[in-house]
This record gives C-alpha cells, structure tokens and sequence, in this order.
C-alpha cells in the first residue's frame, strides 16, 4: 500500500495524458479509500445548479473562464476584435497578467500538452486565424476571494462536490500550479492590505512585543504604474499596494522576494531567496517565524504560529505551494535598515580562444571564493548569455553595506583583471553603497533585472540544482563543479545551435544564483525548508524560452535539454534543489525538493488533510 504522495506538480498531474514526459516517470498512486481530486479523466463537474447556487452564496462573483486571447482567436466564439486589441498591446505586460484570472505569467503553462493552449507570438502578438483556441489548463470558474470567509466557504463547497481547487494570486510559477483544467479558481489577488505593527506578538504567544508587518496574501512587491494612478491618496496606496514602498516609509526592512512579479504572501510556500539580511542578523531564513492565518482543507480558519498550530507552522514554511491550504495573510519580523552595496559586470571571453576553457576557467574562478563571499553575507549572481554557445557572462554581488564589505571581493577582481587577455569587462558598476536602502535595490535593481530576462508571455522550462559548499573547498571539486555546470550550459543551448523558428535566440539559458542561508545553518529544521536549501553555496538554473511558430519536436527537444542539462551536476551526487526552481518533470521529487523531511512533512498533510483534497 502506497502513501499519499505529499507534492507533484499540478500541471504533470492534471495534463499527463495529453504531454508526453520528456523522461520515464513513475507517478505514485494514492492509497486505497483516498478521495481523488486530481484526475480528469471520467470526471464531470457538478450540475448547473450547483454552480449557480455558489454564485448566489457569492452574490454573482463566480466568473466563468476562458483563456485571456480567446478573444483574437478569430474562429472563436468569444472573437472581439475591440477587446483583442487590449490583449495584443498587453499580452507580455506581467502587470495585466497577473490581473487576469485566466492569464498566467508564461504562456507554456496556461496550455494542457505542447499544442493544446491559446497563445500569441510572444514576439509580435497578432490575431490568429484558423487555429483552435483550446482551454488548456484554465480553470473553468474562478471566485475572487475578500478574505478568510470567503475562503473557507469555497472549500467547503469544493470538497463537498468533489471539485479540485487551484490557487492563483499572480500566476507566477514554473511548475503550473496556479491553474488545472476542471476547477475552481480560488483568485486571492485582491487580497491587498498591508499593516506596520509596531508591537506585534503572535497570537497565544507569551513572547515580547516585535514590530512586524502584517502582509495580506495578494499584497505584492510592486504594483503596475496604471494601478499607481488610479489611487490618489499616497497613503492608500502604501497601505494597500506596495510592499516594498511601505519598507520605505516606515524606514523598516523585511525579508522578501527579489522578483517583483511573486506576492508577498507567496514565498511563505516558497522560501526567499534573497538572504542579505537574515544572513547578517542571524535571523531565520523566511522570517516568518510571527505568525499566518491559513484555511486548511476542513474549511477551517487558522492562526498558525510556533504556539498554534506549530507542525502546520513548520510546514507551511517552504513545505510546497498549495499542499497545506488557502493562505490569507503572513506576519513577518520588520528589520533595522540598511544600505545595499553592489557590484555588476558584464564580461565578454576573447572569441579567439577556446570558449569551453574559458567559459570553465570563469566558473572556477569565482568558484574558487564563494564560500568566503557567501559566508561574509554578500550574494552572488550570474547569468550566461547564448545561442549555441555562451557569448557573455554576467555577474552581481550585493550586500548590506554596514555589515559587509567590498574587500572580501577584492581578489577575485585582482584575478580577473590579471586575465584580461582571456577576458574583457564590457561593464563595470561598483560601489560601496550603491543603493541606500533594500527597497531600492529591489525596485531599481534587481527585480528589473529579473523582469528583463522573465520573456512574460512566452513559454519556459526550468530546472536546477543545489551546489554545497563542501564542493569548493578544494581546487579539483571546484574545478569538476565548473566542468559540469559548463557542461550543462552546451546541452540547454544544443537546441539552439541551428536557430529554429520560434525560439528566442540568443537567450539566457542558464543563471546561478550565490544567496543562500549559510549564517542559518543551525536552525535548518526550524521549516520544512529543503536542506539542502541551507547547504548550498550556488543554486543553478537552465532554462529553456520559445514562443508561438516553434515546431512540436523543437519544444521537445528544448524542454528535454533543459531537463537534461542537470545530468552532469546530478553526476557528481547532487541531489537537491529549490523546489520552485527545479523541474516541473524532476523523477526522484521528494528527495529533490523535500530531503530528510519529507516524511515528516507527509505524517503533517495527512494530519490537517486526511482526504487529500490539497494534492498539487
């Protein structure tokens, strides 16, 4: 008899049928007298009027889906050429997206298969005639939720009738999971309040008074400048939009995403990866330790804390988006300020060597100081820039300039600057204090950044792995590091070397990101947070990005070489990665994602949802 499995991707789990994996994948079966909410096959959704009475409980706010271009799909019987002109000018704008119940973030996981979605040229969106506008992973109602009632009603109904629930805020996710074909949409996107507690102390709790901020689940990092203009009150607009603008005011730091597009709510699921902060202040990795209201999958509304509910707590912090029930609103610790120093540089390999070498030579040579640097508190990013093979790198460091400093960085760059025959800084932004607050950094450095590379709109495939810091502790684990990230980086570009039609070209194909709890090591089992997450000195990414005119082989053969692209680190014994980063195909997940706490992660769901209604 098999166990409930804990997390598996929505989208592999509703859409298998129609997507041929890209690998063999075993996919574990519920065990027996488990209720299933999660198969599409032989399912009918409830009657007419069951819907229609949850639309009166709503008073009129269920909204019946179809996806966002079915209005320029010209044989469509929802063809508007007006409101087709709406899309096409916003179709990769990440703002209208994540206002649009049916929108997603990356057009590949609004489809059900590689050919069955209804998405535009990415490049120069158009009308489409003579093509099918297929449903794909779009939900087929959505309610906009006001809060925690709200919230519990839908789940109740849901269970009661046997309809799978999909969550959405912004639809920012690389496995799919804000959306399922046959569902209901719970859209907690306006859900926005955002409140700075001066003396906050978690409910049942005896703890001493902490300023927090309280952060409701559709609050996001920024808001669109059309959402800016349409509150003329700047008051309001802090108190109810912008996360970060609010820092701002209150002269206040927190620890959250770096990428504008994520609630702030969301990565209470996904464990932040921008760690500047907790790093220096010996401070938990997700900061979350205040508290978060939640509604589980028996409808009930919680306060969860480390007095209340404090297994649900553990969990639900980095334990998987969408197993452990509605998130309504999470507390945070808010934190002194600080000024952020910062250094960028793009470098450009001499053409007339061999790239291979140098492109490995590179890797190591940051390699070489990346636990001094992660372990002084300073973040490390890199980018690689290809068409068949790596043109450019780009590299970032940032750190909390009152805690850390620039020294720590100085020989690499005597390094690099001692191999300018083999290496030319194109760019060169550095300085000590090059933003005067984290707010800043964030809005005008690194989630511009992260946006310019994001191809909203398009399609993409990720997968990655975590990199230890016992694996550059000597010359030749670096080296053999290097070797097999480079090794990597050629198989994600192969598929671009003869430049298909349709697939973005050069594009990056491979990031690595340095920003990983190192300071929080002993307090690794405090969240259900992968472990490896705590170990790791370097997270790396391949990725994958086309559009509409790629041919179904192509979209194959990338998705597989995305896929394939961790072999090489995987050879080295490399296991795990940041669940929400990795692959939405990863065969071996929970060791991958959760670790050694899977189990106990597993014993909790079946504890708070015995029925297996929250399977994702």
């Amino acid at each position: 008899m098999s166990s409930v499995p804990l997390f598996l991707p929505l989208f592999v789990v509703l859409c298998f049928c129609a997507r041929t994996f890209p690998h063999t994948t075993t996919v574990e079966t519920p065990r027996a007298g488990i209720q299933s909410y999660h198969s599409v096959q032989g399912y009918s959704l409830p009657s007419t009027s069951a819907w229609a009475a949850l639309n009166d409980t709503f008073g009129g706010r269920l909204q019946e889906l179809r996806p966002w271009a079915a209005v320029c799909y010209v044989d469509d019987p929802l063809y508007d050429s007006v409101k087709c002109q709406s899309v096409l000018s916003n179709y990769t704008n990440d703002n209208v997206r994540e206002d649009i119940p049916s929108a997603l973030l990356w057009a590949n996981w609004e489809s059900c298969g590689f050919d069955k979605g209804c998405a535009l040229n990415y490049s120069n969106p158009q009308p489409v005639s003579g093509e099918t506008c297929h449903q794909g992973t779009t939900p087929t109602y959505s309610i906009a939720i006001s809060g925690a009632e709200d919230a519990s009603i839908v789940v109740k109904w849901a269970t009661a009738h046997n309809v799978k629930l999909t969550i959405k805020n912004t639809g920012h996710d690389y496995q799919g999971r804000s959306s399922g074909p046959s569902s209901l949409q719970v859209l907690t996107h306006h859900l926005k309040s955002i409140a700075y507690v001066t003396d906050f102390v978690p409910q049942g709790s005896s703890a001493a008074p902490v300023p927090a901020l309280k952060i409701s689940a559709g609050a996001q990092l920024e808001e669109s400048k059309q959402q800016v203009s349409n509150h003329t009150c700047l008051y309001a607009l802090l108190i109810h939009y912008l996360v970060y603008a609010v820092l701002e005011v209150n002269n206040i730091s927190a620890v959250l995403g770096g990428c504008l597009t994520v609630g702030a709510g969301e990565w209470l699921h996904l464990v932040v990866l921008l760690i500047m902060l907790c790093s220096i202040l010996n401070r938990q990795a997700d900061l979350s330790r205040e508290g978060g209201m939640i509604v589980t999958a028996d409808g009930v509304f919680r306060t969860i804390n480390s007095v209340q509910d404090p297994d649900l707590f553990w969990a639900v912090r980095g334990g998987g988006a969408g197993s452990w029930g509605i998130i309504i609103s999470i507390t945070l610790a808010a934190l002194p300020p600080t000024a952020i120093g910062g250094s960028s540089l793009i470098i450009e390999p001499n053409a007339t060597q061999n790239l291979q070498t140098l492109g490995v030579g590179f890797l190591a040579l940051v390699g070489k100081y990346q636990n001094q640097i992660i372990n002084s508190g300073i973040t490390t990013t890199m980018g690689f820039l290809g068409g068949g093979y790596i043109a450019a790198y780009g590299v970032s460091f940032l750190w909390p300039a009152e805690h850390a400093s620039i020294s720590v960085l100085y020989p690499l760059f005597d390094e690099l600057r001692a191999l300018s025959s083999n290496y030319t800084i194109l760019s060169n932004i550095t300085q000590e204090s090059l933003y005067p607050s984290l707010a800043t950094a964030i809005l005008e450095g690194v989630g511009p950044q992260d946006d310019s590379l994001a191809l909203y709109g398009g399609s993409t495939e990720i997968a990655s792995r975590f990199v230890p810091q016992s694996m550059f502790e000597s010359p030749e684990s670096v080296q053999s590091v290097a070797e097999a990230i480079w090794e990597g980086l050629q198989i994600a570009t192969a598929p671009l070397a003869d430049y298909p039609d349709g697939v973005f070209n050069p594009q990056v194909s491979g990031f690595i990101m340095g920003e990983m709890p190192i300071a929080m090591r002993d307090r690794v089992n405090e969240t259900a947070a992968n472990p490896g997450f705590f170990d790791a000195a370097w997270e790396v990414v391949y990725l994958g990005s086309w559009t509409v005119g790629t041919s179904q082989s192509t979209r194959r053969l990338l998705t597989q070489a995305v896929y394939n692209a961790t072999g090489p680190l995987k050879a080295l014994g490399l296991t795990s990665t940041y669940q929400n980063e990795g692959s939405a195909w990863e065969m071996n997940w929970q060791e991958a994602f959760f670790g050694y706490k899977y189990d106990r992660s597993l014993q909790i769901k079946e504890k708070y949802d015995p029925t297996n209604w929250g399977r994702v």
